[in-house]
C-alpha cells in the first residue's frame, strides 16, 4: 500500500449500526462498548465511537508494524518540503505564528521537545525564538531536512527515547497525538519527562467540531487509518486531567488546518473528485498531479481559490462556538520538584 493510495482511502458512513463490545478499550474511559460509525473496507477496519465519552477509534486497533506501514518515506515530502514552494511558505509562516504564541509560557533558553517533529517545521521557529528545541521521531527519514540546531532522536515511542524525569519546559504533540496506539501511556510519560510547572500542548483534529458533524465520512481530519483517535474536545481534556495535568486553555483556531478542512471535506462530499485529491495537488508529488486531467486540476484549483474565504467565514463563527474544526489544549503538570538530570 502506497502513500498515494492512503490519502483516497474511501470510507463509508454506517447509518444502522448499533452498540457492541469491541476487542480493546476506549483509551480515555476504559469502556469497551461502542457504536460503529464509519467502515473502511480496503483495510477491514472500522471507526468506532465510544458509548460513554464519545472518542472514536480504529477497530480494531493496528498492531506497531501496521501502523509503520503507514508511513513511507515520501509521506513527509524529501529535503525538509512536503507542498508546492507558496504551500510551503505558508506553512512555516503559520507555524513561526504558533511557537510565538507558545514561546510567551517559557523562559527564553527553555528546553522544549515536539514529538512527532517530522521534518522540522515547528523546529526551526523554536530555535529562532532562543529555545532549546528537541525532536521525536519514529523514522529517521521523516526527519530529513529538519533544522541542524535542533537535538533529534529517533526511537518507537516517548518512552523509548530515554528522556530523562523532569527534562523539559514544554513538551508539543503537534497533530501527532491522533496517530498514537496508546495515548494515555504516551501522556504518562510526557507527566514524568515535563519539570514541575511544564506545559503539554496538543493538538488535533476536533471530533465535535462543526466540520466533523455536518461532512461525516466525509471530513478531511478522518485520514484513515493513520488517524487511530478520533478525539472530542471533552474528552481529551479528561484525558489529560486523568493523567495529572490541568488544563489551562482551549484554541479552536488554526489558519493553516480549519479552512482547508471545510474544502476538501465539501469537494469529498460532492463525489466528484477522487477522495482529498485536493490534498494531493498541493503536495511536492509532481508524478501524481502528472496523472489527473488539467482540467480537473483547474476545477480544484478554483474551489480552492473560491472556497477559502466562504471556509474562513465558517470557521471564525464555529470558533465562537468553541467548535472549530481542529483545536488544541494547553495543560500544566503540577508535581513536587526533583533535581533535573538532563541526560
Amino acid at each position: 500500500m502506497t502513500d498515494s493510495s492512503l490519502y483516497n482511502v474511501e470510507v463509508r458512513g454506517l447509518t444502522d449500526a448499533r452498540e457492541e463490545r469491541c476487542a480493546a478499550a476506549c483509551a480515555v474511559c476504559g469502556e469497551t462498548s461502542a457504536v460503529p460509525r464509519f467502515a473502511i473496507d480496503q483495510f477491514d477496519l472500522r471507526i468506532v465511537v465510544c458509548s460513554r465519552c464519545e472518542t472514536g477509534r480504529l477497530d480494531p486497533l493496528p498492531d506497531d508494524e501496521q501502523i509503520a506501514g503507514f508511513y513511507p518515506p515520501r509521506y513527509y515530502g524529501s529535503t525538509g518540503r512536503k507542498f508546492n514552494r507558496w504551500i510551503e511558505t505558508a506553512v512555516r509562516f503559520v507555524a513561526a505564528r504558533h511557537v510565538r504564541f507558545l514561546a510567551r509560557k517559557i523562559r527564553r533558553g527553555g528546553r522544549v521537545l515536539d514529538v512527532g517533529c517530522g521534518r522540522g517545521t515547528l523546529l526551526a521557529a523554536l530555535a529562532d525564538r532562543g529555545l532549546e528545541a528537541h525532536g521525536l521521531e519514529i523514522n529517521p527519514d521523516a526527519a530529513e531536512g529538519a533544522d541542524p540546531r535542533a537535538k533529534i532522536r529517533i526511537a518507537g515511542s516517548l518512552a523509548e527515547a530515554g528522556y530523562s524525569a523532569n527534562s523539559f519546559d514544554m513538551v508539543i504533540y503537534w497533530h501527532v497525538f491522533e496517530h498514537l496506539r496508546d495515548p494515555r501511556a504516551a501522556l504518562e510519560e510526557v507527566w514524568r519527562v515535563l519539570r514541575p510547572g511544564g506545559f503539554v500542548v496538543i493538538a488535533v483534529p476536533n471530533f465535535s467540531s462543526w466540520q466533523a458533524r455536518s461532512t461525516g465520512a466525509a471530513w478531511f481530519h478522518l485520514d484513515p487509518p493513520r488517524h487511530i483517535y478520533h478525539f472530542p474536545v471533552a474528552s481529551l481534556k479528561t484525558l489529560l486531567t486523568n493523567c495529572g495535568f490541568t488544563c489551562r486553555s482551549e484554541h479552536h483556531f488554526s489558519l493553516r488546518q480549519n479552512p482547508f478542512g471545510w474544502v476538501q471535506s465539501r469537494l469529498n462530499q460532492s463525489g466528484r473528485f477522487p477522495r482529498n485529491m485536493l490534498y494531493e495537488q498541493l503536495h511536492r508529488r509532481k508524478e501524481r498531479s502528472n496523472r489527473v486531467p488539467r482540467w480537473q486540476r483547474t476545477r480544484l484549483l478554483a474551489a480552492f481559490v473560491l472556497g477559502m474565504p466562504i471556509a474562513l467565514a465558517l470557521e471564525v463563527i464555529a470558533i465562537l462556538f468553541r467548535a472549530g474544526g481542529t483545536v488544541h489544549v494547553v495543560a500544566v503538570v503540577e508535581k513536587d520538584p526533583e533535581p533535573v538530570d538532563h541526560g
